[in-house]
């Protein structure tokens, strides 16, 4: 298995690192207002089944933002890469969405 420190030097994967931890940011704040009864119309953009309570697609970011940092963390080749066809996202993609875990083709699985 080639880690993801090879494939991105430390610089960038340090960067890509802060991006997972500033979403994760993001989405706890949003999920702290939702459970305060607010409803921020950031959480109508985030993926999700139809009928999914905001908390529910909250958390369910949180978890995918979670799981990204674990791989990153461990120097996982996975990290980068689909979950489901394991093709490379590519570093320009990894800079808009660092957390992503999907490929444009499989981006609605």
């Amino acid at each position: 298995m080639i880690a993801c420190g090879v494939r991105f030097d430390s610089e960038t994967v340090l960067q890509l690192r802060r991006g997972i931890m500033k979403r994760g940011q993001v989405l706890s704040t949003l999920l702290s207002e939702v459970l305060a009864g607010k409803t921020p119309a950031a959480v109508a953009q985030l993926p999700g089944t139809p009928g999914m309570r905001p908390e529910e697609k909250l958390r369910m970011a949180l978890d995918q933002v979670e799981a990204r940092r674990k791989l990153i963390d461990a120097d996982d080749d996975k990290f980068g890469r689909c979950d489901i066809c394991g093709e490379d996202l590519g570093l320009p993609a990894l800079g808009e969405l660092p957390w992503a875990d999907r490929c444009a083709a499989h981006a609605a699985q």
